[in-house]
C-alpha cells in the first residue's frame, strides 16, 4: 500500500510517459488498476457487446500509449474524467465510422482526433444522439465515482491489516461509507468489546476514510478547483 498519495493524477499522466520504463510501467499499472472499470463499462453501455468491448479498450490504451496522448493532456481544460472520456468517445466514433465503411464494402478515412475536432467543431455523441449520450455519462461519472470510492476504501483496509486491524476493518466497513450505526449493537458482539469502544473504533475508520476520499479526488482535479463541490457531486451521481 502506498504510505501517501501522489501530487495529483496528472502527475501520474505525466509518469506514464516518463522515459524511465520502471516509472513509466508504475504509473500505466495504477492508472490501468483506477480507470480500467468505467471506461469498460462505459464502452459497453455505448452499445457493444461484452466481448468487443474489452477489444475496444485495449486497443485505445494502445493509441493512447503510442500517440503520447497523456503527455498531451492540457489541464486548462477540465477534471481528468473529462479529458478521459473525450479521447474514448471520439475514439468509439472512429470505430464507428470505420465499421459502417467496412459493411458497404468501401474505405474511410481515417483522422486523428485533433483533426476531427477541428473539422467538426462538435464533439461526436454516443448511440441516441444527445439525450443517449448525455445519459451514457452520466453512467460513467457514476463509475468513476465508485472507482474512487472503491480505491479509497481498498487503502484504508490495506492500512488496516498492516495494523493488524484486517478484523475490525471486515466487520465495520459496510458502515465505513455511512452514517447507520444499527448494527453497532453486533459488531461490538462479535469483536467482544463494548459499544463504545466500537463507536469509536468506526469513528476513527470514518474520518480516515474521508481524509483518504477527500485527497484521491483532489488528484482528479485541477489546481484552485473546488473538492468539496466535486465530492457532492460523486455523492449526488451515487445516488441516483
Amino acid at each position: 500500500m502506498p504510505s501517501k498519495f501522489q501530487p495529483t493524477r496528472w502527475s501520474l499522466i505525466q509518469n506514464a510517459t516518463d522515459p524511465d520504463v520502471r516509472s513509466r510501467n508504475r504509473a500505466w499499472t495504477e492508472f490501468d488498476h483506477l480507470y480500467r472499470t468505467p471506461l469498460l463499462r462505459f464502452i459497453s453501455r455505448s452499445g457493444w457487446p461484452n466481448d468487443r468491448a474489452e477489444d475496444l479498450l485495449q486497443t485505445f490504451l494502445a493509441i493512447v500509449a503510442e500517440r503520447d496522448w497523456l503527455a498531451e493532456a492540457d489541464r486548462e481544460r477540465g477534471k481528468m474524467r473529462t479529458f478521459l472520456l473525450t479521447r474514448l468517445k471520439r475514439h468509439l466514433n472512429d470505430v464507428r465510422k470505420h465499421d459502417r465503411a467496412e459493411k458497404r464494402g468501401g474505405k474511410v478515412e481515417t483522422l486523428s482526433l485533433e483533426e476531427e475536432t477541428e473539422r467538426s467543431g462538435r464533439e461526436p455523441t454516443g448511440p441516441g444522439g444527445a439525450e443517449g449520450d448525455a445519459e451514457s455519462m452520466s453512467e460513467f461519472d457514476r463509475e468513476w465515482a465508485r472507482s474512487i470510492l472503491d480505491h479509497t476504501l481498498a487503502g484504508l483496509q490495506a492500512r488496516a491489516e498492516s495494523k493488524g486491524q484486517e478484523h475490525v476493518f471486515r466487520i465495520l466497513q459496510g458502515q465505513i461509507t455511512g452514517n447507520s450505526e444499527e448494527k453497532l449493537r453486533d459488531a461490538a458482539k462479535t469483536l467482544g468489546e463494548s459499544e463504545g469502544a466500537v463507536r469509536m473504533k468506526l469513528q476513527r475508520l470514518r474520518e480516515e476514510f474521508r481524509k483518504r476520499l477527500r485527497a484521491e479526488v483532489a488528484e482528479t482535479l485541477l489546481p484552485g478547483e473546488d473538492v468539496s463541490e466535486e465530492l457532492r457531486y460523486l455523492a449526488r451521481v451515487l445516488a441516483q
